[in-house]
């Protein structure tokens, strides 16, 4: 009996070793190992019944019983490494976080607004005063600067006279200064002479300071 059992478990160890328990997680190795153990133990069991139930003699039992318990070991082990669950591996660690986008291009500045100071004239007159001089100076020096900006040059009168007489005086007042500022360096296809007469009072015609508010010529840019 020690000697059947023995050779159970040197034919277990052989099966083992010929599927390649060594290279096995544990937990396939102990399933690979209680098939072997299983299918030495059937297929020994199997075997000695019949040799003894033959009336075999003994060479046949010697020989019969080992190869029957060592193909039995390797068939349990076989069966029992299938039913054996492989260690999933491990998962791959997650893909670095994208990069974060871009900030937005700032906003681009809002146009500069130009302001230009207009100039005043002396009843029924249309020439440049010297004091008036240094605001178009300063105008022509801030046209100069900024190359693409066209200009509406406006003239106006009082109220005083005829509507067709400061019309026209209106005119010559908004060429008198388109001139100054062309020869002042500023090209003249960028000023734009219009003359409206006695309209758009900016003060009343009662009085006389209201009526020097009244004669002048204002500069609109065009933006």
């Amino acid at each position: 009996m020690l000697r059947k059992i023995s050779i159970y478990f040197i034919c277990v160890t052989l099966s083992c070793m010929t599927v390649g328990c060594s290279t096995m997680s544990p937990e396939r190795e102990r399933d690979c190992l209680i098939g072997a153990g299983i299918g030495a133990l059937v297929a020994g069991g199997a075997m000695t019944g019949a040799l003894a139930g033959g009336h075999a003699h003994s060479g046949s039992y010697q020989l019969g019983v080992p190869l029957a318990v060592f193909g039995g070991a390797i068939a349990g082990a076989l069966v029992g490494c299938s039913f054996a669950k492989e260690e999933a591996p491990p998962p791959p660690p997650p893909p670095p976080p994208p990069p974060p986008p871009p900030p937005p291009p700032p906003p681009p500045p809002p146009p500069e607004k130009i302001i230009l100071r207009g100039v005043h004239f002396d009843f029924d007159k249309y020439n440049i005063r010297p004091q008036d001089a240094a605001v178009l100076d300063e105008a022509a020096e801030i046209l100069k600067a900024h190359p693409n900006v066209t200009v509406n040059v406006n003239g106006y009168c009082d109220a005083i006279g005829s509507v067709r007489y400061n019309l026209k005086l209106s005119e010559r007042r908004a060429e008198a200064v388109v001139r100054y500022l062309a020869d002042h360096g500023v090209a003249e296809n960028r000023l734009i002479p219009h003359g409206y007469g006695k309209t758009h009072f900016v003060a009343t015609n009662k009085t006389a300071e209201g009526r020097a508010q009244n004669r002048r010529v204002e500069l609109v840019p065009n933006e």
